[in-house]
């Protein structure tokens, strides 16, 4: 009887086994090749004897930090792509692959990531106290040939994509998995890190300048218009700027502009007549779904209502907020919130009358018509930037600059001490921070 136990046993496990080799997942044809010479993404192609997902992880070789590849899904023959690469250093990496609940890992496979195209950049860091960050900072060209790019806290580029041509400074993050482009004036593009477009605009005659960003799927820009100017010898035009947003199909949800609410020859007009009248440079959605419009020009930010184009408030010199003079600010950029009530911008200074450059963290209460500065973190005076640059709250307590006319982007405590410095041969109009990828 209890020969007749194991052989029924035995004749289950034989059974078993043959199964589960038929069931085995097979990765057939592994081949990599770098998306191209102008992008550091590298493709794994490669194919599965039955229908099943896969990711890939993959790592430098001697260390224990692993990086995970999207997840490509149902299918036998799959691409997929490995997006943050240090360049001229040895990878390895396996493929995970599951179907039909039954799982494997593939070999061991290994390549030799590619120099650093020679119109790069060049990066030299200086740490205080050995200061490192996790993430990744994106910057951006503004010659030619454009690039854009992901470092990390060494300086090191992980990733890059570069253009034959002066990329437009206009440029975003919209999550950790994707980011605005404006590659033409009147072309707005979302693009993953992998290198997928998910969405392309076309703005047709609305030319688009220095901001775009992306809020409830709509895509909302800085443009501008023309008034013709009478009975003037000095100026036969005036550039006044506006607002476009247009939805993820490219149609024209909603635009705005200054000519609509102020008539610049009228004997009230207060604001000073040149050729680039208010030079807006950066646009941001409140609290309340209103926009604020940075005018540099004006030396002021302005809060536009997003249904019927009025004016709600005005906050800069001859605003009005009353302002004290350390509370002025002048030449601003990259207006942004850290919570309902609490913004922070760039205050550029000025050459005259303040030469030097800040971070003014403040509050407003609209309804008491109240501004209140929380805390006025100033450059050092070398880092001074009279105009372009950026700065943005940072790892809760620290805020990342880019002092765009000495080529530089550094990070410092709310004291204004300076924990990370980059130094570049290239200018930088702003500076973004990337806690991850993917």
């Amino acid at each position: 009887m209890s020969v007749y136990r194991i052989s029924y046993f035995l004749i289950l496990s034989l059974l078993f086994f043959i199964v589960s080799c038929d069931n085995k997942i097979i990765h057939n044809d592994v081949t990599l090749k770098r998306s191209s010479y102008y992008y550091s993404n590298y493709d794994i192609k490669f194919s599965l004897n039955q229908v099943g997902d896969s990711y890939i992880s993959y790592w430098l070789e001697g260390s224990t930090d692993k990086l995970k590849s999207k997840v490509s899904k149902s299918k036998k023959n799959h691409t997929i792509p490995l997006t943050i690469i240090e360049p001229s250093v040895k990878y390895n990496f396996v493929i995970h692959s599951c179907s039909n609940n039954l799982s494997y890992t593939s070999k061991l496979f290994s390549f030799t990531s590619s120099e650093i195209p020679y119109e790069f950049p060049s990066f030299e860091i200086e740490k205080n106290n050995n200061y490192d960050f996790d993430g990744y900072i994106f910057l951006r060209t503004q010659t030619n040939p454009g690039i854009q790019l992901l470092i990390n806290s060494d300086g090191i580029p992980l990733w890059y994509g570069i253009s034959d041509s002066v990329l437009s400074r206009p440029f975003n993050i919209v999550d950790k998995k994707s980011y605005l482009s404006l590659s033409k004036p009147n072309l707005i593009e979302e693009v993953t890190f992998e290198g997928d477009t998910l969405v392309s605009i076309n703005t047709m005659k609305n030319i688009i300048h220095h901001d775009i960003l992306k809020h409830n799927d709509k895509f909302i820009g800085l443009t501008y218009k023309y008034f013709d100017v009478e009975d003037n010898l000095d100026l036969d035009t005036l550039k006044g700027d506006g607002i476009v947003v247009y939805d993820s199909l490219g149609k024209l949800f909603w635009e705005w502009n200054i000519f609509d609410v102020i008539n610049p020859m009228d004997n009230g007009n207060e604001y000073y007549l040149t050729k680039d009248w208010s030079h807006a440079n950066g646009i941001f959605v409140d609290y309340d779904e209103n926009y604020l419009i940075s005018f540099r020009a004006f030396g002021q930010i302005w809060k536009i209502n997003s249904l019927t184009g009025d004016i709600i408030w005005r906050l800069g010199m001859n605003g009005d907020f009353d302002l004290s003079e350390n509370e002025i600010f002048y030449a601003q950029h990259a207006i942004n919130k850290i919570d309902n009530d609490t913004y922070i911008l760039f205050d550029n200074g000025d050459v005259e009358l303040r030469k030097s450059s800040r971070a003014l963290i403040f509050k407003l209460d609209e309804e008491n018509n109240d501004f209140q500065i929380e805390k006025s973190v100033f450059l050092p005076d070398d880092l001074f930037s009279f105009k372009q640059g950026s700065v943005y709250l940072f790892d809760q307590n620290k805020l990342l600059f880019a002092s765009s006319v000495n080529s530089k982007i550094v990070i410092t405590d709310m004291d204004g001490e300076v924990l990370w410095n980059l130094n570049s041969d290239y200018s930088f109009y702003r500076a973004y921070y990337l806690n991850e990828i993917l």
